[in-house]
């Protein structure tokens, strides 16, 4: 399988498996491959809408075994971002979903401060996190192969 960009941008409706308005963001989530989806959150993310973030990727992960959450397009994050970072966290490990971070500046921030020591899968660039997330897969694979 080749490894390519991927851009998320603005959901547009005709490529959109689904998106939701909520308070002041946009969430749109986006099929890739039978195992792989993408998220995609426009606006900023607050106290109004950061759990609804966290379900609504829950939502769409019940059969994804790697999430881009594709935070670029994100304004302002507030600390209810973290929370909502955390809880897709917490859900990801539970669910053996590999997934990556691919944010903003105002997201890079929060985390600069609310995860300093890099815990969460957060990347520079897509490129670099779609490598990461095959190579996760090639692992998994081999695993599956010895067992």
């Amino acid at each position: 399988m080749a490894v390519g960009t991927v851009r998320i941008g603005s959901p547009d409706p005709s490529i959109v498996d689904e998106h939701r308005q909520c308070g002041k963001a946009t969430f749109a989530v986006r099929r890739l491959s039978p195992s792989r989806h993408a998220v995609a959150v426009i606006g900023d993310i607050d106290a109004e809408n950061g759990r609804n973030l966290g379900r609504f990727v829950e939502e769409h992960t019940g059969i994804s075994r790697q999430l881009v959450l594709d935070l670029r397009a994100v304004d302002f994050a507030g600390t209810q971002a973290f929370t909502a970072l955390y809880y897709i966290s917490v859900h990801c490990s539970r669910n053996d979903v590999d997934w990556i971070i691919v944010g903003s500046h105002p997201v890079r921030r929060l985390l600069s401060i609310c995860d300093p020591d890099g815990e969460l899968p957060f990347v520079d660039d897509l490129t670099a996190g779609l490598n990461h997330l095959e190579r996760s897969a090639r692992c998994h694979q081999a695993v599956r192969a010895a067992v």
